[in-house]
C-alpha cells in the first residue's frame, strides 16, 4: 500500500514536471496542474488512510492541496515570466510588400534592430512602418497580436495609440485614415477584465477549460476586426517580468469610453501629410506607439506595440538611423 501510494504521488508529480516543461501561456493551465497534483495527493492519502489515524490523513491532504497551489502558482509565474521567442531570428513577421532595392539594405539592418527590441524587452508584437515623400517604404509586423492564439501581427492589425489620440483624432476624415478610428473599450476586452461585467473566477476557468475547448461557446480571442490583444506588465513597469491582459478602463483614452486605435501605416501617413514632429502615446502609465520624423530626410517612422511599457521611441531612433546610414 505504502508503494502504491508513492507510485501515485510520483505520477502526479511528473504530470506537473511535463506541464512546467510543455505548459504555454493558456487560461486556466495552472489550475489544470494544481488539479492534477490535489488528485495525486487525495489518492496517496486514500491510500494510506488505513494505516493513517484520521488526524494525520486530514493534516496530510491540507498539507498536500498547499503545496500542489503553490506548485501552481509558481508554475503560472515561471511560464509567464519565459521568454516568448528563444532568439531574435525566431520572431515572425509580416511584410506588407517587398522593399524596393534602394531601400533593402536599410531595411534589413531596421528589421534586426526590431527582433532584437522585441527580443530584449519580452514584448509580444511590435509593428513598423517607414515613409518618405509622400508614400510608404516599409511596413512589417512582428511577433504576435496574441499570445495564446499566436496569432500573428500584420502591418493591418491595429494597436491602440493611447493619449496620442488627442493628436491624430482630427486628421481621421480629411486623410482618409481607413485603419484609424475609436471602439467601445470592450470591443478590446471583450471578457471586461478588470471591471463589473467580468465573469467569476470559476465560471471563466469552465468556459476556457471547458466549454471552449469542446466547441460549446466561441473564444473571445483573438480578437475580431484585426485588433491586438493589450498586455501591461505583471509587477513594476518591466515588461520582462511577465505580463497580464490589460484592464477595460486602461484602453478607455478618449470620450464616452472610447478605445482609439491605428496602424502605423496610417501614423506615417499622418506625419507625411501633417508633419506633427514626435508624437508618443501612452496607455495604462506606459508608452505603446511612438511616431517620429527625421528633419534631415523627411522620414516618417511609427511604431506600436500591445505591451505598455515598451521603448517604442528609442526604436523609431534607431530605425530611423538605419535608413540615414543608407543615405551617407
Amino acid at each position: 500500500m505504502k508503494a502504491f501510494t508513492l507510485v501515485a504521488l510520483g505520477v502526479a508529480i511528473a504530470a506537473m514536471g511535463i506541464y512546467v516543461a510543455d505548459a504555454d501561456d493558456a487560461p486556466g493551465a495552472a489550475v489544470i496542474g494544481m488539479l492534477l497534483m490535489v488528485v495525486g495527493v487525495v489518492f496517496g492519502v486514500r491510500a494510506a488512510r488505513n494505516r493513517l489515524p484520521v488526524w494525520a490523513a486530514r493534516t496530510a491532504l491540507a498539507v498536500g492541496v498547499a503545496v500542489a497551489a503553490f506548485a501552481a502558482f509558481l508554475t503560472h509565474r515561471v511560464v509567464v515570466t519565459a521568454p516568448l521567442f528563444p532568439q531574435s531570428q525566431a520572431v515572425p513577421s509580416v511584410v506588407d510588400s517587398a522593399p524596393a532595392p534602394q531601400d533593402a539594405a536599410a531595411i534589413e539592418r531596421a528589421r534586426e534592430l526590431v527582433r532584437a527590441a522585441v527580443l530584449e524587452q519580452n514584448l509580444p508584437g511590435l509593428s513598423v512602418a517607414a515613409g518618405a515623400g509622400g508614400t510608404i517604404v516599409w511596413a512589417e509586423g512582428f511577433g504576435w497580436r496574441d499570445v495564446v492564439t499566436r496569432a500573428p501581427v500584420t502591418p493591418d492589425t491595429r494597436f491602440n495609440i493611447g493619449t496620442a489620440a488627442s493628436v491624430v483624432i482630427s486628421a481621421v476624415a480629411p486623410l482618409g485614415l481607413t485603419n484609424t478610428g475609436a471602439d467601445a473599450a470592450k470591443e478590446w476586452s471583450p471578457e471586461a477584465i478588470g471591471e463589473e461585467g467580468e465573469d467569476f473566477p470559476p465560471l471563466t476557468l469552465l468556459r476556457h477549460v471547458i466549454w471552449q475547448p469542446l466547441g460549446l461557446m466561441p473564444a473571445e480571442y483573438p480578437l475580431p476586426g484585426d485588433r491586438a490583444t493589450f498586455y501591461v506588465p505583471r509587477s513594476d513597469d518591466n515588461p520582462g517580468r511577465g505580463r497580464r491582459l490589460m484592464y477595460m478602463r486602461d484602453l478607455a483614452c478618449c470620450a464616452n469610453g472610447m478605445a482609439f486605435y491605428s496602424t502605423p501605416s496610417d501614423l506615417v501617413r499622418f506625419a507625411l501629410a501633417t508633419n506633427p514632429g514626435g508624437v508618443n502615446g501612452e496607455l495604462a502609465g506606459g508608452m505603446v506607439m511612438s511616431l517620429m520624423t527625421r528633419r534631415d530626410s523627411g522620414l516618417s517612422i511609427a511604431v506600436t506595440s500591445n505591451m505598455a511599457h515598451a521603448n517604442t521611441s528609442s526604436l523609431a531612433l534607431r530605425v530611423g538611423d538605419a535608413f540615414a546610414e543608407q543615405t551617407r
